[in-house]
């Protein structure tokens, strides 16, 4: 972590993956207390899940293809601009496949082209104590971030989970951005 290069992409991981997660927690729960429909929930998660079995191996081609601090940087500025219509209608069932359908795609962009921009960044001397850090950033991202999402969600709703959300890939953005 003493790298600022791995320690900015560290972190902008941990806030991206955090984030996600907050919502990828808290839009089941509101689906369900907008429905009381099982199927319904069932719904959301297989929208936010079904783009990594359906394109999950297609994404990495691209990324390989692409730069992927700019593919990283556009991927959270997609994800903080595509929360923006359920900001307006949160309790349209469609509205909300739709953004967590495409939440999910954009994640097959972000997650490639940050393993992507690993070596480059540490060196190979430094990659597997960079993959090791990355990985704890892994789990506590998923580890704290459902938390927060479903605290979040039961005192406030979900406009305030959609805003956590955004804030946190925007603040992503903006670290990775400032790698070099």
């Amino acid at each position: 972590l003493r790298l600022r290069n791995f320690a900015l992409l560290w972190t902008a991981g941990l806030i991206s993956l955090a984030g996600s997660m907050v919502l990828f927690a808290a839009l089941p729960l509101h689906v369900f207390r907008l429905t009381g429909s099982t199927l319904a929930t069932a719904g959301t998660l297989a929208a936010s899940t079904l783009p990594r079995v359906i394109a999950g191996s297609f994404a990495g081609v691209f990324v390989d293809r692409w730069d992927r601090r700019t593919t990283m940087v556009i991927s959270d500025l997609l994800r903080a601009v595509s929360l923006l219509p359920l900001l307006l209608a949160p309790d349209r069932l469609e509205m909300i496949y739709a953004v967590a359908l495409v939440q999910g795609i954009i994640g097959l962009f972000f997650n490639p082209a940050e393993s992507a921009l690993l070596p480059l960044l540490v060196g190979e001397e430094r990659l597997v104590s960079a993959n090791a850090l990355n990985s704890l950033n892994d789990n506590l991202a998923m580890l704290s971030g459902p938390d927060l999402g479903t605290f979040l969600y039961a005192q406030a709703g979900i406009g305030p989970v959609l805003l956590v959300d955004s804030a946190s890939s925007l603040f992503s953005a903006v670290l990775t951005w400032a790698t070099t």
